[in-house]
């Protein structure tokens, strides 16, 4: 865990170690300094709408295990006063003498578009573009309009949360969407278009959390515009839902909510327009190989980004997490896979898996493999260095998971007997870090009873995972 961020807690959820990489992050010198100010981590957490923080009424940690489908984030208030987004990830541990540890792990979110203003410290603040010459405007009462009526009950359902934490998230995200209003404004005085699409971009990630689809799908249409009008129009569709929701919920904005409305001057001949041509190409399979010349890389080291990117977006297409689906988007593009982009971001909109088959069978065709589900003796590699257990353990657990699938491919089974026993075997998975077995059980699950082809493709990822055992036991021998 060398260089990592990560927090020990115990059986009781109280901390008992943390790394060196965690304190830094944290902006503290050393454990005596930061134990002067908090007992645990969750003390800096900033109550914000949609992110974890230090709840009255239970423990931060069981709302991250029994909320295990949705990607935890939190706002953490540093030292030197700036605030940092950061993923959160909870591993149960099973210690000696049947104590259970809990090891937290915080990665700083990295990705470009998800710092809005506020998550930026100030030394890092962009600079202002230059302020327009003069520029007629105008400004917008928002008015509420209709929507479809907010479903409590099956929100709490998706989130596994009761109806009355549910509705307090609202109410704070009702709140917090009125107050930034000047943030807002200010942002269209100066038509500033990157400080805009930051402040969208972090409304459509909490509205995501929870589960707030007219609002997702409102936000959503910022995506590829650069035109200060139809960014105007964006946010005052936002703003009216806005105000529907605070009709919902019984929330009481004090004020009218008034955008500014800018009238957008024609772009001057000296400033450079927003634009990544590179990442605007959409890659053919047979144009794989001038696509890693473009991009200075080896056939082989772009092959290798691109199962990269494959195994992460089948990890998160098995939980799942559509916000991780979004981000990758944007790796997607860095490898000038643009129509695959297209499907990422869409999927993280829609929360429809369906949309991002086609880009899965799509890589798979540039991957050259013709069973997304195949297991290779790399991905054993792989997974064992994930995992760090014993080489022998993990061998023999590989050896009973194939013994495992092979019963469940044999021997007919009731619907209910059938389900739990793939359920269990897609758990072993995700401890065993194998992603494509994940995905496949995932399948098997939701698409039962069997189809040849998906049958067809079980039994030849059993013989892939026997050939690889075998494979990556001769290696070690």
């Amino acid at each position: 865990m060398e260089g990592k961020a990560v927090i020990l807690y115990d059986n009781n959820k109280q901390l008992i170690a943390i790394s060196d990489k965690t304190l830094e992050l944290l902006g503290f010198d050393s454990l005596e300094e930061f134990r002067s100010k908090v007992n645990d981590v969750a003390q800096l957490f900033l109550k914000r709408p949609g992110y974890v923080h230090d709840f009255k009424s239970f423990h931060w940690i069981d709302y991250c295990l029994t909320n295990s489908t949705v990607t935890h984030r939190a706002i953490i208030a540093t030292k030197n006063g700036s605030e940092l987004e950061v993923f959160i990830n909870i591993s149960p541990l099973n210690g000696l003498f049947t104590k259970t540890f809990y090891l937290v792990t915080l990665e700083p979110n990295t990705f470009e578009e998800c710092f809005a203003p506020a998550f930026v410290s100030k030394s890092d603040t962009p600079p202002q573009q230059t302020q327009p010459q003069k520029e007629r405007s105008s400004e917008v009462t928002i008015e509420k309009k209709s929507f479809p009526k907010l479903n409590l009950q099956q929100i709490s359902e998706e989130l596994n949360l009761s109806e009355d934490i549910v509705l307090d998230f609202i109410k704070e995200f009702v709140n917090h969407a009125a107050e930034k209003v000047p943030q807002v404004n200010e942002a269209l005085k100066k038509q500033d278009i990157k400080s805009l699409k930051n402040i969208i971009h972090t409304l459509r990630g909490v509205s995501a959390n929870l589960r707030l689809k007219p609002a997702v799908e409102i936000l959503a249409k910022s995506h590829g515009t650069e035109e200060i009008q139809k960014l105007t129009q964006i946010l005052q569709e936002f703003y009216s839902y806005i105000l529907f929701l605070a009709d919902e919920t019984g929330v009481q904005i004090k004020e009218n909510i008034i955008l500014y409305n800018p009238h957008q001057q024609p772009t001057s001949s000296k400033t450079e327009p927003v634009s990544h041509p590179k990442n605007e190409k959409t890659i053919e399979p047979h144009k794989v190989e001038e696509a890693s010349k473009e991009l200075g890389l080896s056939f082989e080291e772009y092959q290798n980004y691109l199962k990269e990117l494959i195994n992460e977006i089948k990890i998160n297409l098995a939980y799942n997490n559509y916000t991780e689906l979004h981000k990758l988007a944007s790796f997607a593009r860095n490898l000038y896979l643009q129509e695959c982009a297209k499907y990422l971001d869409e999927v993280s909109v829609n929360q429809n898996p369906e949309l991002v088959k086609q880009c899965l069978r799509d890589l798979e065709e540039l991957k050259k493999e013709p069973n997304p589900f195949l297991i290779s003796v790399d991905d054993l590699k792989e997974a064992l260095d994930l995992v760090q257990i014993d080489k022998d353990n993990f061998i023999e657990i590989l050896e009973d998971l194939v013994i495992e699938l092979k019963t469940l491919r044999s021997i007919k089974m009731k619907k209910e007997k059938f389900l739990k026993k793939a359920k269990q075997l897609k758990s072993l998975a995700e401890s065993m870090r194998l992603s494509n077995l994940v995905l496949l059980l995932n399948n098997l699950i939701t698409n039962y009873p069997l189809d040849k082809h998906l049958a067809s493709q079980l039994d030849e990822s059993i013989k892939s995972l026997e050939v690889a055992i075998k494979d990556f036991q001769n290696q070690r021998n």
